[in-house]
């Protein structure tokens, strides 16, 4: 098989910054396009004013940026070609939804990462991408 456009989530673990460095080596490997994608995850904070959440958000937001930063320059000098991807929403249907939009070849997240209580008791990212992208190669690292 040969891939030419990966999908990697990041979220600033380190099990994610292993599942970085996989990606760009396959890339490397494929002369694929890397597709480097942050999920800011809605707050659980009902009770919060919109000013303050306004502010949460912004951090969050300043948080993702500087993650994709350290990653696309990472990329780079693999001499990887990489495309930020950072939206907002749940990790694992908008990964799904990215990887069909772009009709990648491969999904690649590590197997935990710095995830929500909501993440505990509804499940994993990965657990999320094997049950529910099913379309799509997903590789898993630890």
């Amino acid at each position: 098989m040969v891939f030419s456009k990966v999908i990697v989530g990041i979220d600033g673990s380190d099990v994610s910054e292993r599942a970085l460095k996989v990606a760009i080596e396959i890339c490397k490997k494929f002369n694929a396009t890397l597709y480097i994608m942050y999920v800011i995850e809605p707050l659980l904070v009902p009770s919060i004013d919109k000013a303050k959440r306004q502010v949460l958000i912004e951090a969050l937001r300043e948080h993702a940026d500087r993650i994709m930063y350290r990653a696309l320059t990472k990329a780079q000098r693999e001499n990887v070609e990489a495309k930020p991807v950072i939206v907002e929403g749940k990790p694992g249907p908008e990964i799904c939804k990215k990887a069909s939009e772009l009709n990648a070849d491969l999904i690649v997240v590590g197997s935990r990462g710095l995830g929500t209580l909501s993440r505990f008791i509804v499940g994993s990212t990965s657990s999320y991408l094997f049950n529910h992208c099913t379309n799509k190669s997903l590789l898993i690292v630890r």
